[in-house]
């Protein structure tokens, strides 16, 4: 990645923030990311919910090499040259003569219509497409038009993106679409409306489309291990996949965000937290994580914000008045400490800059955010802040009770540290 010469980062922290966050990364699906090797990454998905556990196996799926290169090369090659059988058939015809005629047949049907000279009972040999290992074909490649859709939210057979407008792009989407296009195109094959269904695989299917002569189906019988792996064993399918490759931000904001994001995982986990739920970043849902340690409860949400924000925002009405959606106005993060009654969020905004100036923008946007939000405080709820910038934020000795901290990276930890004790106590 080029560095400005502007920016915060040199190429050397850029990667550093990369190697930190690696082993978590398999949790972040953002559509502005790219897919990088991956060589230690985190694997405790027991957690994940099914939703996540399927839509995570979906994606890495549909990314893995030998997906692409079937829809590119095996698929195509395959139904340009199907396998077939041969059938013959006896038809009896009047007046015309189609395929060899069977003499004796024709004779004595001939006779049966008092002598008629007209018929004729001719042998017709016909292919015959409908082959198991055919079935497989067509399963695979609507199982992946299914994927597809279900990953971009897009009806294929209506989507006017054009190939051309992807090839260069690097996000994972675009990649999705790729693929979708291809199978869409693939689907409308005349061949395919000679195949029939197949309503789910067995090891038997993909056995018998390994031994049918020629490579491509013994491309084809791989995809089709590597989709029975992932529908029926997904934690194990995963558990391979992600230790070759994982999805990284575009975006260095972003990467810095979810560094932020990560360091307090590791935070929590060190002071004996137990992770309870494990939700996919970019997913469905911006609450990402879930902690308990006896009777106290942490959330933690990303780029989104708890209810009792959204019912007791002081300008959301305001913004919504003059047609300015307050859904836009999302905290980077927003950490929840729960015990009993009693309740304490803190707000954390993320500044990827050493500048002065942009440090007291973002200090001063998360001024605003607790002015907005300062009405969910009474003696059972309290709200704090965190200013998380790269470098240039004074390092006190000591840290101390406040309302508002502010904190370069080097020091986040020490920060992150002194807050969840404080909650333990």
């Amino acid at each position: 990645m080029i560095t400005n010469k502007n920016d915060c980062w040199s190429e050397q922290n850029y990667t550093h923030l990369l190697k930190q966050t690696n082993k978590h990364l398999w949790r972040f699906i953002q559509h502005n990311s790219s897919v990088v090797s991956a060589e230690d990454v985190f694997l405790g998905i027991a957690n994940v919910s099914k939703s996540d556990l399927q839509k995570l196996s979906y994606l890495y799926f549909i990314l893995d090499e030998e997906v692409e290169k079937f829809i590119d090369k095996t698929a195509p090659s395959i139904l340009k040259r199907l396998s077939k059988t041969s059938l013959t058939e006896n038809k009896v015809l009047r007046g015309n003569i189609k395929g060899k005629i069977n003499w004796s047949k024709t004779l004595s049907n001939r006779n049966a219509a008092g002598g008629d000279p007209s018929i004729f009972v001719c042998s017709q040999r016909s292919s015959i497409f409908d082959l198991p290992e055919n079935r497989l074909l067509l399963f695979l490649l609507r199982r992946i038009m299914f994927i597809c859709s279900s990953l971009t939210n897009s009806d294929f057979e209506k989507d006017e993106t054009k190939l051309g407008e992807l090839e260069e792009k690097e996000k994972w989407i675009d990649t999705v679409f790729r693929i979708g296009i291809k199978t869409n195109k693939l689907l409308k094959n005349p061949f395919v409306r000679k195949i029939g269904d197949m309503h789910d695989i067995t090891h038997k299917t993909i056995f018998q489309a390994e031994r049918v002569r020629g490579q491509t189906y013994s491309q084809l019988a791989k995809v089709a291990q590597t989709y029975y792996l992932m529908v029926n064993n997904p934690i194990d399918y995963l558990d391979i996949v992600l230790q070759g490759k994982t999805l990284e931000p575009l975006n260095k904001d972003t990467l810095y965000e979810i560094a932020v994001l990560f360091k307090l995982f590791e935070t929590i986990k060190d002071n004996g937290w137990i992770e309870k739920k494990i939700a996919l970043i970019g997913g469905g849902s911006t609450l990402v994580s879930r902690f308990t340690l006896g009777n106290k409860e942490l959330k933690i949400y990303f780029q989104g914000i708890p209810k009792e924000f959204s019912l007791n925002s002081k300008y959301g009405p305001l913004m919504n008045l003059y047609g300015m959606s307050d859904r836009l106005r999302r905290p980077d993060l927003v950490l929840e400490v729960l015990e009993g009654n009693k309740k304490n969020f803190y707000i954390i905004e993320v500044k990827r800059s050493d500048k002065r100036t942009y440090l007291v923008d973002g200090a001063y946007k998360l001024f605003g955010y607790l002015k907005d939000f300062e009405s969910i405080k009474n003696p059972n709820v309290n709200l704090y802040g965190i200013l998380v910038g790269w470098s240039n934020i004074q390092k006190l000795e000591m840290v101390t009770e406040s309302e508002i901290y502010l904190s370069s990276w080097s020091n986040l930890e020490n920060i992150y540290d002194f807050i969840i004790k404080k909650e333990m106590r």
